[in-house]
């Protein structure tokens, strides 16, 4: 709710609504007022040019009327009033049983200066419930305006959630993600469908190109080794066994390339078994020992309470070795399987990566420079980085030792509750 703008705006327009709703309420009610005084002025001033002070010198509940030099008697709020030409004035208590009084000097029909005055009791009251009424129904607009607003902000906000939501997943590689508008009612069911549009002909431009990639690769694997056949009969010679090694590197590429391609092809939950993270890291260690020892490395596990998930084995077998042979390649000399909770990876001691180059390294293809030196394909981290989007994993990289010189590298699947 902090951080939505469109519920902050609805208050917004709100509070506005409601501040302005009060000064037109403050302006009515004075411009009222005055208009009230002087229609009164106009009254008083009518009363005292028809009377004779000499026949109706006197004082009633209802009228005042007195010569302007026999004031005595009267509250003092009626000489001041006297002396200033008239006004309004409001008493302490009661005189003639009203506290509010309107005040006029003006001239009887003898032209002899007077002081009228009339009650005002009844038209503040008028005032008083005519303020109530208004009061009453500002505050009620105004409360159902912020609950009308609010609401209208919460569903704009939720609409604007399912797209930002929608664009988080596509960010992360799910190309199948939508927003699920199919009506278009206001301009945010435009931008929602248009996401929908731009994000259906991405998957068909990425799927075409993975189709692309591998029917090249799988194309190419005939001829591949139709030229692997013919090297195999040339003499033996270092020119043959260089060739031989270029066509099984070229032959490794294209194999890698394919089984990418299925990795990601593949939907749903189709293969998916119940994986002991635990038992997974024993055999890995049984398997790989004997390869990290005669790397002249060593191979250690940290397991930790490791739990277990929903996956396809074989993959988060390709996975895991894919790591391995690249902690082999460009790691220390010291090898860690690590299985914690819902967790699995591969951490190293060796140089590790800039963690600014982290997102590069898992993308298909991208080689660092630091790498360049050494054997690989490129495709060893996008494959896991496949294998984890396939089982809705999160795929984290991070130094292996966290403080200090931040050296090693600790590449970690992250199971999501599946």
């Amino acid at each position: 709710m902090r951080r939505s703008s469109m519920v902050r705006l609805s208050l917004l327009l709100s509070v506005i609504f409601a501040l302005g709703m009060a000064a037109t309420i403050f302006v009515a009610l004075a411009l009222g007022q005055n208009a009230v005084e002087r229609r009164v002025d106009t009254t008083l001033e009518a009363l005292a040019s028809t009377a004779l002070l000499e026949s109706a010198k006197g004082e009633s509940p209802s009228m005042i009327l007195r010569g302007t030099d026999d004031l005595a008697g009267l509250p003092l709020p009626f000489q001041r009033a006297a002396a200033r030409g008239g006004g309004t004035i409001e008493l302490e208590r009661n005189y003639l049983r009203s506290d509010i009084w309107r005040v006029l000097i003006s001239e009887d029909s003898a032209g002899t200066p007077v002081m009228v005055a009339v009650s005002l009791e009844d038209s503040e009251q008028a005032q008083e419930l005519l303020a109530g009424i208004l009061w009453s129904t500002a505050g009620l607009v105004i409360a159902i305006t912020l609950a009308i607003g609010s609401f209208a902000g919460v569903l704009a906000q939720r609409r604007l959630a399912r797209v930002n939501k929608t664009l988080t997943q596509l960010a992360a590689g799910d190309l199948t993600a939508r927003t699920g508008h199919a009506r278009s009612r206001d301009d945010l069911d435009d931008i929602a469908r248009q996401l929908d549009r731009t994000a259906a002909e991405l998957e068909s431009l990425v799927a075409q190109t993975r189709n692309l990639s591998a029917s090249l690769a799988h194309d190419l694997r005939t001829p591949l080794a139709r030229l692997r056949s013919r090297l195999e009969m040339l003499p033996e010679g270092d020119e043959r066994s260089a060739a031989l090694e270029e066509a099984s590197h070229l032959s490794g590429v294209f194999d890698t390339i394919m089984r990418v391609a299925r990795i990601e092809a593949g939907q749903g939950r189709d293969g998916f078994t119940e994986v002991p993270l635990g038992d997974l890291i024993t055999e890995l260690e049984e398997i790989f020992g004997p390869v990290v020892e005669d790397d002249g490395k060593v191979l250690k596990v940290a397991l930790s309470a490791p739990a277990t998930v929903q996956g396809d084995r074989q993959m988060l077998v390709q996975a895991m070795a894919n790591l391995i042979q690249n902690a082999l390649v460009h790691g220390g000399d010291e090898i860690t399987l690590i299985g914690r909770s819902r967790s699995i990876g591969v951490a190293d001691n060796g140089p590790g990566v800039d963690p600014s180059e982290y997102g590069e390294i898992i993308k298909p293809m991208v080689r660092l420079d630091s790498a360049r030196s050494t054997e690989g394909t490129g495709l060893g981290l996008g494959l896991v980085r496949a294998v984890a989007d396939r089982h809705l994993a999160h795929l984290s990289l991070a130094p292996q030792n966290a403080g200090g010189d931040k050296r090693g590298l600790r590449v970690m699947l992250n199971f999501a509750d599946l």
